[in-house]
């Protein structure tokens, strides 16, 4: 009787698969968030959408790697910094010690012009991405206008940005295009922007999930192996 022939994988291939496979469905997330006095009354609701965020992005098959960098005013000697977690990196997939980091945020100073060094945070958070690729995501909350620090942002294409903001901030949103390494647009990673001040309202699952669904679908042109 003969037999199927069935070899198998070598080992070495099984984990180069493997690897692609995990990166292939990792979704590198920065959470740029302003640590400025002023936003005060509404960096609890900024914690809660962070967690809901989570909680709802995990009903998909994706490995998230959260970064945390905070926005500050560095015009004024208060410098934006990226947190590092209990390994060092910029990068980690344990959600309680995210939050926990989120939690322990020092929120102090700021201009009193009502601008920030937005640009200037966006530029540190993109800098700590250890790939390159679409599977990068910022998601932005700050109540500031960016000071004159802007930049145009070239490099990889990241996947989306999305700003929790002022309304007058998104009038502002053609000087947070992304540009592509060619020096175009980058229309896919053009930002979206919410109302900030939706977060101190009960944010309905509804909300969370029109803001998961679009991070997950980032895995969609992802193939394995890329």
């Amino acid at each position: 009787m003969s037999e199927l022939y069935n070899p198998e994988i070598p080992s070495d291939l099984k984990e180069h698969v493997m690897r692609d496979k995990q990166q292939a469905f990792t979704l590198y997330l920065n959470f740029v968030v302003d640590g400025t006095a002023s936003m005060y009354t509404v960096f609890p609701a900024v914690y809660y959408a962070a967690s809901h965020l989570l909680e709802a992005l995990s009903r998909y098959e994706v490995y998230p790697e959260l970064g945390l960098t905070i926005l500050r005013n560095d015009l004024e000697g208060q410098e934006s910094e990226v947190v590092r977690f209990q390994d060092g990196s910029a990068y980690t997939t344990d959600i309680p010690a995210f939050l926990k980091k989120l939690n322990s945020v020092n929120l102090y100073g700021g201009g009193n012009d009502g601008r920030e060094s937005v640009h200037t945070a966006i530029g540190k958070a993109i800098r700590t991405f250890p790939v390159s690729g679409r599977n990068r995501a910022l998601l932005i909350f700050t109540d500031a206008y960016g000071s004159n620090d802007y930049e145009d942002y070239t490099g990889d294409p990241l996947g989306q940005v999305v700003f929790f903001a002022t309304q007058d901030l998104s009038e502002e949103d053609f000087r947070f295009c992304l540009v592509r390494p060619d020096g175009e647009m980058d229309e896919e990673a053009s930002p979206m922007f919410i109302s900030i001040t939706k977060l101190l309202k009960p944010m309905s699952t509804e909300l969370i999930s029109n803001i998961a669904k679009p991070l997950k679908d980032l895995m969609k042109g992802v193939s394995i192996g890329a």
